[in-house]
Formats: structure tokens, sequence, C-alpha cells
């Protein structure tokens, strides 16, 4: 079987741990996979420690430079957006010239601006594709752009619809990581819906928890929608004032640490707040097994950090109904509050460092589960999927 996993573009981040690792995984199983990405961006230059790790030695095909060159002089990103540029527009005319007929047998189109190369080559070349989709465009919309777009915004919810509906016509299916989004996927699609969870990496032995330190660990890919100001709210409020916090990840744009540290230094939260940057896989995995807790918390489609931190022994606390929690169990793994109630998430970071022989044994429970859900398993799963649609 020949796969291709086609991404609109390798932001920092997870999206080279999702397209390296799963790639990584089916060659051992004798699949062939290759990435295929519309654009290529300079990240690399600035995190290539972190792209190197995950991408070395994977395959990597860019669709642009077989673009018309009068398509390139043209390249832009639309105003207020992130990420849509023209080049996904274009991709949806052009990106069959980058592949060759019948070179592969299916196509994993990450996201919905993905799709408009994949139902190019579709057209052209015949080669079906599954979507994989994390949040749905008109959730994104609500949690990044509403307030940001102001009057405009009822008129940008209707072309995230119009993205959403156009990215799911045409797969042959739709691969989500969880169920969070499957009663409005259902509403947009006939599709038949696949789960399949990420994959994480997990430490061979049960990390001696007698030596975990009063931290709690959190990192993401920090962006406009995506802030971690909550966490000065929560330290404040939390009943021991010696609970430190360590916070890493990727920023864009770099002036929202700025923003983010002046905040810290506001609070006088500046001994409790440890401020790092882009974490490595080594560096995810020495901390996880060093703190007491993981905390996430914004409601997500999966919350693939949650499950990381898990594989490490580290309990979790993300709100209930993210993808992830599907795969732990409330009390037993972690805790899983009300996606609304801060409070709560207060309530229950108190208790794990309240009763630590609870945390203990949360700590070795989390840890035998997620070693279900390595990147080899992941592999093996996604590759079942896709046979079932060639």
């Amino acid at each position: 079987m020949r796969i291709a996993i086609l991404v609109d573009e390798i932001a920092p981040g997870s999206a080279p741990k999702l397209i390296g690792w799963p790639i990584r995984e089916l060659n051992k199983i004798g699949v062939i996979a290759e990435a295929l990405v519309i654009i290529k961006k300079d990240y690399w230059k600035k995190y290539k420690e972190h792209y190197d790790y995950h991408l070395k030695d994977v395959k990597v095909r860019y669709l642009f430079p077989k673009f018309p060159k009068w398509v390139k002089g043209l390249n832009f990103k639309f105003p207020g957006m992130s990420f849509f540029s023209l080049h996904h527009i274009m991709s949806l005319f052009f990106a069959h010239r980058a592949v060759l007929p019948k070179e592969f047998d299916i196509i994993i189109a990450h996201c919905q601006y993905s799709t408009f190369a994949a139902r190019n080559i579709k057209k052209h070349l015949g080669i079906p594709f599954l979507t994989l989709v994390w949040d749905p465009a008109t959730f994104t919309a609500r949690k990044i752009y509403k307030k940001r777009f102001g009057l405009l915004y009822p008129f940008l919810y209707l072309c995230a619809k119009i993205l959403d509906k156009f990215a799911l016509s045409q797969p042959e299916a739709v691969i989500t990581s969880g169920k969070f989004h499957h009663d409005t996927f259902k509403k947009l699609t006939n599709k038949p819906l696949e789960v399949l969870e990420p994959g994480c990496f997990v430490k061979d032995k049960w990390p001696d928890f007698s030596k975990r330190e009063k931290m709690i660990l959190t990192y993401d890919r920090w962006d406009i929608g995506n802030v971690p100001d909550v966490f000065l709210d929560i330290l404040q409020k939390l009943k021991s004032k010696d609970i430190t916090l360590t916070i890493g990840g990727f920023w864009h744009p770099e002036s929202l640490r700025k923003d983010f540290t002046q905040e810290i230094e506001k609070r006088g939260l500046e001994k409790r707040v440890n401020l790092l940057g882009a974490l490595d896989e080594n560096k995810i995995m020495e901390l996880a097994s060093q703190v007491m807790v993981h905390v996430h918390p914004v409601h997500e489609a999966f919350g693939m950090q949650s499950l990381e931190a898990a594989a490490c022994g580290c309990p979790i606390i993300i709100p209930k109904g993210s993808g992830v929690t599907d795969l732990f169990e409330h009390g037993i793994h972690g805790y899983f509050p009300n996606p609304e109630d801060r409070n709560e998430m207060v309530k229950y970071i108190n208790q794990i460092f309240e009763d630590r022989e609870k945390t203990k044994e949360m700590s070795r429970e989390a840890w035998q589960r997620a070693k279900n859900y390595t990147w080899e398993n992941h592999a093996k799963k996604l590759s079942q999927i896709c046979n079932k649609y060639i």
C-alpha cells in the first residue's frame, strides 16, 4: 500500500510529529508513505532541532514549486487570518502537477485547507482521499475569530461553514481524533466517521513518584486564540502558594510571549512561573516525569499533550468531553472538570497536591493506560482504516 499524508504547511508545534512518526511507523510495517506539503515555510531554520527530530529521513515533497510561475508571484495571506492564503485556493487547480498517476493508493488530507489540493488530485489522477480533521472550521471561527472580526464575524462564520462542507464532501471518509465533534460532522456530511487517536512516546519504566515536584506542567503552540493567561488566574486561586508552573511551547507571533511575561510581572508571579520555549521530546518526557500534574484548560478535539504526559506517569487535568478523555477515566488517571468551570479545575488541582498517595496511584494507572497508544499502534490503525477505502 502507498499512502501520502497531505498538509498545507508544516507549522511548528505538533505538525512535524503528526507527520513524521506515522510515516516512520507505516514504513516499518511495509507501507510506503510520504508527506505532501503544499508550501514550504522557513520555520525549519528557526526550529531546526525540532523539525530534524521528527522529520529526519522522512520523505517530504512540496507541491508549490510545480505551480505556474504567475501563481507564485501572486501568493498572499488573507487579511486577519492566521494561515489561510491564496496558495490554498491555487492548489485546487494545480496540485496534481506534483504527483504522478497511480503513485499513491490513497491520500490522508490533514485539516480543511489541505482538501483543496486533495480534491484536485482526485479529480485529475483519480486518487481517493480521507480527510483527517480536528475541529470544524465553524468551531475554530467561534473560538479564535469572533472577537477579532466584530461585525464581520457572521460573514466569517458563513465562510467557515462553507469551508467545512467543501472539505467534507468528497473524501471517502472523515477521520477524527475522538467523538467530540461527531454530532456536528454528521450534520455536515454523510461520509463514514473513523476515530484515530494520535500516538505518544511511553517511558520504559514508571518514573519514581517520590521525586516529583510541586509543579504544574503545560505546553502548547500559543497563538492569538490560545494564550495561557488562565494559568495565572489558577495559580492565584490555589490553596498552596508554593506550587509552581512550568509553561513551554511555541509562540505565534512571538510578541504574545512578551505580553504574557509582562502580565506575569504585573501579578507578581515571577517566582512561581517558569517560562520555557519550544520543548523537544526529551524535554517533554523529562518534565512530565518530574511534575505532579499536567493541566490543559482548553476543551479540545483531542488534547495530545495530555496523552504524552500520561505516558510519563503524569496525572492529567483537561476539560470533560475532550477526545483524550475517551481513553482515560475520571478519578483514575486524572480529573476532567466541566469546560466552563474554572473553580472545579482549581478544586481538582488542589486535590492532586493535597492527596499525594492518590496522585501516586493515578500516576501509575495513567502510565499503564497510555501504553496502548504508541505511534506504532497509531500507524497500524491508520493502515487498517486506509485499507477499507482503497
